[in-house]
């Protein structure tokens, strides 16, 4: 679980992830208009053949144009076959695999290059460790809800609170390790928001932590946005970046952005007759609409990998 989380912030790199959709395009371009061009000129030479029968040297350029057509023809295929064999042995191959899914609209920012970079960041060393107790047993609640303890996760209704204590929180993303503990300084926002919008922790974090890359991307540490949010009037770019959409607003805060993030995925995503509700699971939340075309894989592989260590906290 680890490895594929620590996977999925490398392949949010932006430059990366441009890189290889980029690339991954043209192959695909080639791969269809190239044989096109090579068959109309089979079906050129064949037609000065039959015109012609004493030009052998059509046949040639016909049976040279076939093959052309087929090798070109194959090479996309060839390319993704070659990336999966070696998906879980290089990095390249594993993020080739899975461009689609760190490609949504806001995946591609500009920064200004006069921008200066803020430090968000506070030394995590200063924040409490949760309590360990033993024997906390899994259990499901409610059908797909889990439970451990008082605490609830539910990747079909992501409207169930956690029930978590940010220092609770804290012990958590301190036994997850690695990126994780960037979310440290903001866990009492997290729990804020969880309880003033209704927002399950561990889908807000995977969400954000997916887009931003585990608070590594350019948008996140100099524009504290964590998830490509288009500009208003009350949150201006200044520079933040952009992409065929929009331009990125800059947030005073990772506590602000996750203050309007909560209470933007409850009012228009996870309230019934609101615009954007297609239902109360990750997968309805955020493949519909909020990044259409994209998956919803990792951001619940994140939440069930947070939530796999509640019993270690607890």
């Amino acid at each position: 679980m680890i490895q594929i989380l620590d996977m999925s912030s490398k392949c949010s790199d932006p430059a990366l992830s441009a890189t290889l959709k980029i690339t991954k395009n043209i192959i695909g371009i080639i791969g269809t208009i190239a044989p096109i061009i090579l068959l109309t000129m089979a079906v050129i030479n064949l037609v000065r053949l039959i015109m012609n029968p004493d030009e052998k040297k059509n046949m040639s350029k016909i049976k040279n144009s076939f093959i052309a057509a087929i090798a070109i023809f194959s090479v996309p295929t060839t390319t993704n076959l070659v990336m999966q064999i070696l998906d879980e042995t290089f990095t390249v191959s594993s993020c080739w695999n899975s461009a689609g899914d760190y490609s949504g609209p806001h995946k591609y920012i500009k920064l200004s290059e006069n921008r200066t970079p803020s430090n968000i960041f506070i030394d995590p060393s200063s924040y409490q460790n949760g309590v360990k107790k033993e024997n906390n047993n899994t259990s499901s609640i409610e059908g797909s809800a889990q439970k451990v303890g008082d605490v609830v996760w539910d990747p079909n209704d992501v409207t169930k609170i956690s029930n978590l204590t940010s220092t609770q929180l804290v012990g958590i993303l301190n036994a997850y390790g690695g990126n994780a503990t960037n979310f440290i300084p903001y866990a009492s926002n997290l729990i804020t928001a969880e309880q003033k919008y209704g927002v399950n922790v561990f889908f807000l974090i995977g969400l954000e932590a997916f887009e931003s890359g585990w608070i590594t991307s350019s948008i996140s540490r100099s524009c504290n946005n964590l998830g490509g949010v288009c500009e208003s009037s009350q949150r201006p770019s200044n520079g933040c970046g952009y992409n065929y959409n929009c331009s990125f607003a800059q947030f005073s805060s990772v506590g602000d952005f996750i203050d309007y993030h909560g209470n933007f995925l409850k009012s228009s995503y996870l309230t019934p007759g609101q615009g954007y509700y297609e239902g109360t699971s990750i997968s309805q939340v955020y493949t519909v609409h909020y990044c259409p075309g994209c998956s919803s894989s990792s951001i619940k592989e994140i939440g069930d990998g947070l939530f796999s260590k509640v019993s270690s906290v607890l």
